[in-house]
């Protein structure tokens, strides 16, 4: 008897996506913290709009037919690939946050300030920015997971990387200009490259 499943690239990477989305709400609620700024409510709506449509275009992604048998017995090489190297990024990401909220923390834990910080330690020896590298590193994990054939998923690629490159150049740039001992060797989002 022949089952028809989904694709298990759509299954997982639904799934990988899910799992980024909480992991970033429990790191806003309970890892980061924020200056007294606040986001604009287009950016705000957009965020949201963003992520919801990140869902769909997955599923416009899925291949045209069904699986062909079980969800198990569709696993790949690519599919542990992309599992790896989403798992690494994410924790590259969760360290990268953590670092950044020790900032703005003194011993005890406790909030000592809202003011922008030298950031030491971890990757931000190599880039000023590993948490949007960690970000990028996630997406193209997802693209690893659909087996790279999705060319839509390939543009949300493209988007993640050239959004995250300038958010990283700017904020390198800032670091640059506002600390006179920044290591001048520190490349602000790819080590050794940019």
């Amino acid at each position: 008897m022949k089952v028809n499943a989904p694709h298990l690239c759509t299954v997982l990477v639904q799934l990988l996506l899910w799992l980024h989305s909480l992991r970033r709400l429990l790191e806003c609620l309970y890892v980061s913290i924020f200056s007294d700024g606040v986001i604009h409510v287009a950016q705000y709506i957009f965020g949201l709009g963003y992520y919801f449509l990140l869902g769909v275009t997955v599923l416009c992604s899925d291949r045209l037919k069904k699986g062909n048998g079980t969800l198990l017995s569709q696993l790949e090489w690519f599919h542990f690939a992309g599992i790896v190297l989403f798992i690494l990024a994410s924790v590259l990401q969760h360290q990268s946050m953590v670092l950044l909220a020790g900032l703005r923390t003194g011993k005890s834990g406790k909030v000592e300030t809202l003011a922008h910080r030298l950031p030491k330690g971890g990757c931000f020896e190599l880039v000023s920015c590993p948490h949007y590298l960690a970000e990028l590193l996630i997406y193209v994990s997802l693209c690893l997971v659909l087996g790279g054939q999705s060319l839509t998923w390939w543009l949300v690629v493209l988007y993640v990387l050239f959004n995250q490159a300038l958010a990283a150049q700017l904020c390198h740039e800032l670091y640059v200009s506002k600390y006179e001992s920044y290591p001048r060797q520190r490349k602000a989002f790819i080590p050794f490259v940019m």
